[in-house]
């Protein structure tokens, strides 16, 4: 039994109106002490009964449950009745009118208690009545009820995406869990933001479509994506409508900002036309009769290409061990006419096979790497080599294997890539393409062309086979790869691709290009390639360190 201070017996009687009535006397007072109360007799208090139970009610059905609380009295003298009340004021328990609040000796009154839950809870608490019991001022009756409802709850229901560089982006999951005792039912949600750098995503396709159900105790993640475009601070509100009867509908907030890291411009240069040159080391073996006769045929078809390109070339092909080219015409140009091309192009590759200016097979026959270096050693300006005029400082270079054998020159690839590159200020300026069996497992009875088909791949060259059926596509593949491509455009730094903006002799051009992450280049289509002699600025955003 909890200890309460025993009121007066003068106090007055109080909270009538609670209790539906309007008394018709008057509680007598006295100041006689204990002898008078001795001679009238004493009240005395019992309720039934002590503890009363509602059991488990649903809030989501508004159900209620009413029990009837009698207050008896045992005693020999009147009761009166002070006022009647929860300790906890906030339980969801309603206290009916009292029948009287006075109780003759072995008599009694009632009220009825209704218990309503509003939200999933054990509710308990104490109804307490004060009255004029000298031993027990205060009776206590206990109340128990069980309150069945769902309990949303968002987590984090406030998060800050704090300052990000413009161009990173986090992906932040708000989970969604029923804390309750029955299934919770997610009607609806709704992202509000003026801002289009946060980004909701309700993953419907991993949720399902809504509503949702979600049964007590378990969750699910919806998404919010920050990528900041701007300097500008940036919020959002999502709110979740469901059935949890005490919060219908809650709202979650987050916000960010985003920071510059840098910006800069790129300057370009349209040249009036691509200059390449282009040698093909052609494997001069008995085996490589019918290959090289196939590359030969189509050869038309590969300076057409590179004719459509406006591409500005000189073409070779080296068979000797001196990597001479062979014929008087030393190598071929755009300035040619097709069947010329086509002409010199035979006599270079000894494409008759005994012919007289073709040279006995060589020691360096299935060298390609050998001979292009040899090739190239007596090609400069200046050199008076055999090849002097063939090579160009401002070209880009590319240079072609051609074997059914593997690479079999000295050195490895690697050290062959560095030598031809270090003869351009740009590295990437030199590319090799390689016309050979197939990787790893060869192919029609050719060897895979080990060593040439891993230098394809660190240039970013092309590999073709030497057992393709449609050559004249193989040799279009490899003029529109050996080209200088004018259409493209390498950033020097990592860009914000929406940021990007692009002009074209000082005027801002919104189509016709595109951004290659890949490459990290910007790319005009075809009919929107500025002309040559154009100037291309490239204004952008510095990616900035999204980790930090």
């Amino acid at each position: 039994m909890r200890s309460f201070n025993r009121p007066s017996l003068s106090m007055p009687v109080v909270a009538l109106a609670l209790f539906g009535c309007t008394p018709d006397y008057d509680l007598e007072k006295t100041n006689d002490g204990v002898d008078e109360i001795d001679e009238k007799g004493v009240p005395d208090i019992e309720p039934s009964p002590t503890s009363v139970s509602f059991g488990s009610l649903s809030v989501t059905e508004e159900a209620s449950s009413s029990q009837t609380v009698t207050i008896g009295n045992v005693g020999t003298a009147d009761l009166h009745i002070y006022s009647i009340e929860l300790e906890d004021e906030d339980a969801p328990f309603e206290i009916g009118a009292v029948g009287s609040v006075l109780v003759q000796p072995d008599a009694s009154t009632t009220l009825s208690v209704t218990y309503r839950p509003v939200t999933s809870a054990n509710d308990t608490t104490f109804l307490l009545i004060s009255s004029d019991d000298p031993d027990e001022p205060v009776a206590e009756v206990e109340l128990i009820g069980e309150g069945i409802a769902p309990v949303i709850d968002i987590d984090p229901i406030t998060y800050d995406f704090g300052t990000m560089y413009i161009g990173c982006e986090k992906l932040q999951p708000l989970t969604i869990s029923n804390i309750g005792n029955d299934d919770l039912i997610v009607e609806s949600l709704s992202a509000n933001t003026a801002s289009t750098d946060l980004v909701f995503d309700a993953a419907e396709d991993v949720n399902g479509p809504l509503p949702w159900t979600i049964a007590p105790g378990a969750a699910l993640d919806v998404w919010v994506d920050y990528a900041p475009l701007d300097e500008y601070s940036d919020v959002q509100y999502v709110t979740v409508a469901s059935n949890d009867p005490a919060a219908p509908t809650v709202m979650a907030t987050q916000k960010g900002v985003g920071a510059l890291y840098g910006e800069t411009v790129d300057v370009f240069e349209q040249p009036i036309n691509g200059s390449t040159d282009i040698i093909f080391a052609i494997d001069w073996s008995c085996s490589m009769y019918d290959d090289v006769a196939n590359v030969g045929a189509n050869f038309t078809t590969f300076v057409s290409t590179l004719a459509a390109m406006d591409a500005d070339y000189h073409v070779a092909a080296v068979v000797a061990d001196n990597g001479c080219m062979l014929g008087s015409d030393t190598y071929i140009d755009n300035t040619m006419s097709e069947s010329d091309q086509q002409s010199i192009f035979s006599t270079m590759a000894c494409l008759d096979y005994g012919g007289s200016s073709c040279p006995k097979m060589g020691s360096y026959t299935e060298m390609a790497f050998t001979l292009l270096e040899a090739a190239l050693k007596s090609s400069n300006i200046g050199s008076g080599g055999c090849n002097e005029g063939f090579y160009r400082e401002d070209a880009t270079l590319a240079l072609v294997g051609v074997s059914d054998e593997r690479e079999q020159s000295i050195n490895p690839y690697t050290y062959y890539i560095s030598l031809f590159q270090s003869m351009k200020a740009d590295p990437d300026d030199v590319v090799l393409h390689a016309i050979g069996g197939d990787y790893p497992t060869g192919c029609g009875g050719n060897e895979p062309y080990t060593g040439f088909y891993e230098a394809t791949l660190a240039t970013g060259g092309t590999f073709l086979s030497i057992c393709a059926a449609d050559f004249g596509s193989s040799m279009e593949v490899l003029a529109e790869n050996s080209a200088a491509d004018l259409t493209s455009f390498e950033l020097t730094d990592t860009p914000v691709e929406e940021s990007i903006e692009v002009k074209v002799d000082g005027i801002v051009v919104v189509t016709g290009w595109s951004y290659n992450y890949a490459t990290n280049t910007v790319d005009f289509a075809d009919g929107y390639v500025p002309e040559g002699g154009s100037t291309i600025e490239v204004d952008y955003a510095l990616m900035g360190d999204c980790e930090g």
